[in-house]
Formats: C-alpha cells, sequence, structure tokens
C-alpha cells in the first residue's frame, strides 16, 4: 500500500500544471530514456523487479504470490534509434519465505498446481525517437503486442517516464482471451541523466500491472483478475539482484550467473 500511495502521488504530481513542462517524443528525450533504461553504449545492462500478485474477484483481494524478475539487455544506436537485445527470467515465489515456488495451491479452487519459470527468450526490438519499441517480425497470429514510453515529466529534479506494455492472447476453447497490461515508472535526478561524462544513469522503478489468470493457475473461465505491485531499477549489478532470485537461478540455471551475457547474444547478434 505505501508502494501505491507514493506510486499515485508522482503521477498526479506529472499531471498537475505547476510540476514542470513536458517534451515532445525527439533525440534528446530518446537518450534520456535510454540512459535510463539501458545505456548508449553496448555495456550489458541489468534489471530486476520484486513484488506480488493479489487475485481480485468481485471486489475481494486475495494475496497470491511474490514475483522476482530479472532483465539482461544490450543497446545499439540505429537509424535515429537503438537496437534492443534483452532477455528476462523471473521466478514466482512463496509470501512466506520468498523462496522460488515449484508448486502452489490455488486457494480459489484448492488445486495444487506446478509453477513455471518465467523465461522469455531472448528478443530484438528497435526503439524509436517516437518512445515506441518495434519488432522486426510480426507477432503470432492471435497474440498483439504494444510497448512505449510516455514522458520525459519533471517532478521537481526529478525526470520521469513511464513505460507502458499491453500484450492479448485470443482465447481458446475453455479459456477466457487473456490480457496483459502493466506500467512501470522510470526515475532519477535530471542532472544525473544529463551529465555529459556518462553513458548510462541507474535509476529507480516502480512497477504495476493488471493481468488475467495465468493458464497455469487452471482457472478456466472463473471471472477475476490479477494485479501486481513492485519495485527494482535499471543499471544494477549481479551482485545487487534479489537474493531469491539468486538462489532460484543457481538451481535452474546456473549459467546465468556466470555469463548473463550469453543470454542475450541470440538477439544481439541477430542482423
Amino acid at each position: 500500500m505505501i508502494l501505491r500511495r507514493r506510486l499515485m502521488l508522482g503521477l498526479g504530481a506529472m499531471a498537475g500544471a505547476g510540476t514542470g513542462a513536458a517534451w515532445a517524443p525527439d533525440q534528446t528525450a530518446l537518450r534520456r530514456f535510454v540512459k535510463l533504461r539501458g545505456a548508449l553504449d553496448d555495456r550489458l545492462v541489468i534489471g530486476c523487479v520484486s513484488g506480488r500478485y493479489d487475485g481480485v474477484v468481485e471486489g475481494v483481494v486475495t494475496p497470491l504470490f511474490g514475483v522476482v524478475s530479472a532483465v539482461f539487455a544490450r543497446y545499439r544506436p540505429r537509424g535515429g534509434g537503438f537496437d534492443v537485445a534483452s532477455f528476462e527470467q523471473a521466478y514466482f515465489t512463496d509470501l512466506a519465505s520468498g523462496k522460488a515456488l515449484e508448486h502452489w495451491k490455488n486457494p480459489y479452487t484448492g488445486e495444487v498446481v506446478a509453477v513455471p519459470v518465467y523465461s522469455r527468450p531472448p528478443v530484438r526490438l528497435f526503439l524509436g525517437p517516437d518512445l515506441v519499441f518495434r519488432s522486426p517480425a510480426p507477432a503470432p497470429k492471435g497474440v498483439h503486442v504494444h510497448q512505449s514510453a510516455r514522458g520525459p515529466e519533471m517532478i521537481g529534479e526529478d525526470i520521469v517516464f513511464v513505460e507502458q506494455v499491453d500484450v492479448s492472447l485470443d482465447g481458446s476453447p475453455g479459456q477466457l482471451p487473456f490480457a496483459y497490461r502493466d506500467n512501470t515508472v522510470l526515475r532519477a535526478k535530471l542532472r544525473d541523466v544529463d551529465r555529459p561524462d556518462t553513458q548510462a544513469t541507474p535509476c529507480e522503478t516502480t512497477f504495476e500491472a493488471t493481468v488475467s489468470w495465468r493458464p497455469w493457475l487452471k482457472m478456466g473461465a472463473r471471472p477475476g483478475h490479477m494485479e501486481a505491485l513492485g519495485y527494482g531499477g535499471f543499471g544494477g549489478t549481479m551482485a545487487s539482484l534479489p537474493p531469491a532470485w539468486v538462489q532460484a537461478t543457481a538451481r535452474v540455471n546456473p549459467g546465468l550467473l556466470d555469463h548473463p551475457e550469453q543470454a542475450v547474444a541470440p538477439a544481439w547478434h541477430t542482423g
């Protein structure tokens, strides 16, 4: 709840007329956004998030599980924008112990379900000066994706961008259509972002998402959805990743801890 209040206060300040002027998307906005989310050079950039998911059914909120995620990415300028190659690995965690779940009892159905590791294959996107991420390949049939950023805005001395991801999948027999929307707020001091002697600026992030029931929950066509709230940052190191993420990765993919750059390589060297 504290994180939610901080997020809403921040977004409310962004909407206020007296908090500072907004810039139209251009090369300056693009470079500032890339310095927060990535780097102007081709170094490996590490981001992470820690949070929790709640279920919402007819206005009743039920705590479900936590989540820890790490993202590895590289950026390079091309054609007025940036190629972005990234890889993400996430784990759903027990709310009490914080450890990655392998099985979980669904409080809505009473069924014990297997909990998958979320490992998104390496992906390459193009980020343009309009702050829209575009894929060089069409999305699979029935899958709809849009990813973009808004801003920048100013809150006092801080520069703020809001990145939004929308994903929808057509429903299969016995399942409702799947919809996912998240918003990630990236925030740092403008004076740090505009330093001419730096290529990247570590930033804090706040994350919120509204998500349909994930298929592995085996909720079928039951009404309701999930909400997530978390916090994290970009520009970290392997040592700064959440301990629960490191422990789970040491078990399921230890090579990622030693050579995270290899996870990005297939998308980085494409094209």
